[in-house]
């Protein structure tokens, strides 16, 4: 599946350029990380490497592409709720494609549980927990 309609963020924060359903509780999300990327021009100059945080967030996109596909209302977004146990294990540079898979561990009414895990080729480079939320009304917050 292509990235359009994928997740509800604009162009310029996607970080899923294909999405493939592995099993029914689990997934594999992909992006290709193009060497003109900001990010990569700032963080570091003449030392690329992509922000960890933008590791978690492919892993979020994912994981949440992921509950998309599979909910009865597959317009309803997530929202990231918990970073639990996530490990940076090595760096992620420009024109690297990275492959990220996402499995549901449970569910708690409102929250999904996820173990995902990043990497280029057969390295490694991050892998850990996250909890998504799904979106509350703001009837419901106040």
């Amino acid at each position: 599946m292509s990235s359009k309609g994928l997740t509800p963020h604009g162009p310029g924060f996607q970080f899923i350029d294909r999405f493939e359903k592995t099993e029914p509780t689990s997934g594999t999300g992909w992006k290709h990380l193009k060497a003109e990327s900001p990010y990569f021009r700032d963080h570091f100059p003449n030392q690329p490497i992509m922000p960890a945080v933008l590791l978690v967030e492919c892993a979020a996109q994912t994981a949440g592409v992921l509950v998309m596909q599979g909910a009865n209302e597959p317009n309803t977004p997530l929202f990231l709720a918990s970073i639990d146990q996530f490990r940076i294990l090595g760096p992620v540079f420009p024109d690297e494609t990275l492959e990220t898979k996402a499995s549901i561990e449970k569910e708690l009414g409102a929250l999904i549980v996820f173990q995902v895990e990043c990497k280029v080729i057969d390295r490694v480079v991050a892998r850990g927990r996250l909890m998504l939320s799904r979106q509350l009304s703001k009837s419901d917050i106040t």
